[in-house]
């Protein structure tokens, strides 16, 4: 077996994960898996160490943290230009969400999830790709795993982002607050050819179906389809919001008249204004954001 190079984020689950390293090295070595490892140290510093260990030759890269470790982990490999068809990534996930793992087969057991690095099968999924403008002009790029997040859900991760400790108490308690206080905005929204401008409550766009801890917010998204899938909820009003967010769990969210769904190659989506949104749980201001997507460059380990 070839080494895994794992990325741990001591970090995670409100500081837990830093807490559990030695039992986490004590499975690894039970199972014979070969392995180097780096702590990040702050935010964006896994995508550094993921750059780095594919430079010194690593091909096979591995996360211990949440879905935002994930998503650092595969920029630094994306952002720095590099092929991310040579790399089988990992994931011990371990944090509030975990969400990625839910559609794509990763276990979230932490015994599991190490087992898997070594008998893992390989799944190769697509890569979301947002190109975001900012008021001030600036243009930046962000590769996504799993779903990005605008309108409320921008708002309310970005909200739970400032926390000092995250878990899913301190989530959905923000959702609630987040919904009395949040004015959706007025955009211009393009799905492939279809344009419109309105008021939209939330947003989503993915490669897979669950973000916020467990919630079904894409039922319709396939992994490795080659489209982005969408989830548009229209501004309904609050009451018909907390009265349908059950929906969001149970799967059947596209049921609802105000909300609709799409597939799409394109999606672009122009603001008034800076507005937060979220890929992989990662938070980011933009005016202007252009989705597309990359067809079957993740290759990553899940169970058999």
């Amino acid at each position: 077996m070839k080494v895994v190079f794992l990325i741990c984020n001591p970090a995670a689950g409100g500081g837990r994960a830093g807490k559990i390293w030695n039992r986490v090295e004590d499975l690894l070595k039970k199972h014979g898996i070969d392995h180097k490892f780096a702590f990040t140290e702050r935010p964006g510093h896994a995508m550094e160490i993921s750059k780095k260990a594919f430079k010194e030759g690593y091909r096979r890269i591995a996360a211990f943290g949440g879905d935002g470790t994930v998503n650092e982990m595969v920029n630094g490999i994306f952002l720095n230009g590099y092929d991310l068809r040579e790399v089988v990534f990992g994931w011990i996930p371990f944090g509030s969400g975990k969400d990625w793992a839910r559609t794509i087969g990763v276990p979230l057991e932490i015994e599991e999830a190490i087992k898997m690095l070594k008998d893992g099968k390989e799944f190769v999924q697509d890569l979301g790709v947002g190109e975001y403008e900012k008021a001030s002009g600036e243009i930046e790029k962000r590769a996504f795993v799993n779903v990005a997040g605008l309108f409320f859900d921008g708002f309310v991760t970005y909200r739970t982002n400032l926390l000092k400790r995250k878990n899913r108490v301190s989530y959905f308690s923000r959702i609630f607050s987040s919904i009395i206080e949040y004015d959706p905005p007025t955009a211009r929204i393009q799905i492939d050819e279809k344009v419109w401008e309105k008021r939209v409550f939330s947003m989503n766009v993915g490669i897979c179906k669950y973000n916020g801890g467990g919630m079904n917010q894409l039922p319709h998204a396939v992994p490795d389809d080659g489209l982005l899938a969408v989830t548009v909820i229209n501004d309904i009003g609050k009451l018909r919001i907390l009265a349908n967010l059950h929906r969001v769990f149970n799967g059947k969210l596209l049921e609802h008249p105000g909300v609709e769904g799409y597939q799409a190659k394109k999606v672009v989506v122009e603001f008034q204004r800076d507005e937060p949104v979220e890929f992989d749980g990662e938070s980011f201001w933009a005016k202007k954001i252009f989705f597309s997507i990359i067809p079957g460059v993740i290759r990553v380990l899940v169970k058999k």
